[in-house]
């Protein structure tokens, strides 16, 4: 009968042209085009190890087999149930944070960020005015600029012609909203601000977000709910009032913009959020993100400036803190397929090692699904965060639900 280690893949070792091919199809691998597929953690070494310790490359699916049971062996999933119920004592105590990305406002139209840069780029090519829509699409589709880069090259553009970066930004935000349309998130989210005073409250709100959905739908409800917009230094809130901190800045749709309204989108303005650890929104997320429990919402958590931010407090953080919690969209297997389809059907070399390998698509979609949800969960577990899986955004409302009710 084996002993318990004996189920761990023993390390190998793989000749020189056994180590390229290995990186060739590491390489190839972390191609696929599946949304918010994180290329870097199919890149790391820790994936490459695991084929490397394959005892037999050739028997594809025993080499599954292998990564799977390392998966299990080295990483665990948390109990979904019991991370709700912590977010509910979390609430009932008043330590409770939202923490919004731009998930939370799509739903009323407002363009994403890839779209947002795109009308933007139009303002930029009026010489050719017919053109222009078409250009700026396929510059975006080939190139791929990085947004901040591609932020910076337009806030210089306005500035140097004399016009407002954030007026330009504000008027492509809001140009197709539709407000009007319900949206059971945001309903939920107001729900749990109640009324300050009133118990069980939220701590607070943080927001990525550059526009007001969120105060706007606040003050169309019929509740009795202070709440102050918090976008620079020296705003105060009041006791009884409910903070909402827009933290890479504020563009409400009506109201007079000022130098205050200045909002995080170029390189330039990243790096000065990004060295000055003590900048007043740096300065709110490292207290919010070490003293409370913070629920992320509608944000990957990709950005290095929030990841480090959420480093330091948590080297600051006692375990009698609790944790921090994240909604996280399952991979759907009927995407990822597609996409490794394509992959193969694009790529001659590689579809003679899905010959060689006797790759089966299905089983090594699954296999590739557990990967990068083991690794995307335990990178957030290092930040003290626990991820709740969703099948779909529309299940954030009813877990929200579930945690507002006493």
């Amino acid at each position: 009968m084996e002993n318990k280690n004996s189920n761990k893949p023993k390390p190998t070792k793989v000749s020189e042209s056994k180590e390229k091919h290995l990186e060739n199809f590491i390489e190839l691998y972390s191609r696929l085009n599946v949304p918010i597929y994180s290329n870097d953690v199919l890149k790391s070494n820790l994936f490459k190890n695991y084929f490397e310790k394959l005892v037999n490359y050739k028997d594809f699916s025993g080499a599954l087999s292998n990564i799977r049971n390392t998966l299990h062996h080295n990483f665990t999933k948390a109990d979904q149930s019991q991370i709700v119920r912590e977010i509910k004592q979390c609430y009932k105590k008043e330590k409770l944070v939202l923490v919004l990305g731009a998930g939370v406002s799509m739903n009323y139209g407002l363009p994403s960020w890839d779209i947002l840069l795109q009308k933007l780029m139009v303002t930029t090519l009026e010489k050719e005015k017919n053109a222009s829509g078409l250009l700026s699409k396929l510059f975006s589709k080939i190139f791929n600029p990085s947004p901040l880069i591609a932020g910076r090259y337009l806030q210089k553009y306005f500035e140097t012609n004399n016009n407002s970066f954030e007026e330009a930004v504000r008027k492509v935000l809001y140009e197709e909203i539709i407000r009007t349309i319900p949206s059971p998130l945001i309903d939920e989210i107001v729900r749990l601000c109640i009324a300050p005073g009133k118990s069980p409250n939220l701590n607070s709100i943080i927001t990525y977000n550059f526009d007001d959905i969120l105060e706007q739908s606040i003050a169309n409800s019929k509740l009795d709910l202070p709440f102050k917009p918090v976008y620079g230094k020296g705003v105060d809130v009041e006791t009884g009032e409910l903070p909402i901190y827009h933290v890479h800045g504020f563009l409400p749709e009506n109201s007079k913009l000022t130098d205050s309204h200045q909002i995080t989108f170029g390189e330039n303005i990243y790096h000065q959020q990004y060295t000055d650890t003590y900048s007043w929104n740096n300065i709110v997320q490292i207290n919010k993100f070490r003293e409370n429990n913070c629920l992320f919402i509608g944000t990957s958590l990709t950005d290095p400036n929030t990841r480090r931010l959420l480093d330091i407090s948590n080297q600051q953080r006692t375990a009698t803190k609790g944790s921090h919690f994240i909604f996280k969209l399952r991979y759907k297997s009927e995407d990822v397929k597609k996409a490794l389809e394509m992959l193969l059907n694009q790529n001659k070399d590689l579809l003679i090692e899905k010959s060689n390998t006797k790759l089966q698509l299905d089983e090594t979609v699954k296999a590739l699904i557990e990967i990068i949800e083991s690794f995307e969960e335990n990178d957030l577990k290092s930040f003290g965060i626990k991820t709740i899986w969703i099948n779909n955004f529309s299940d954030i409302p009813d877990i929200l639900k579930q945690v507002r009710k006493t």
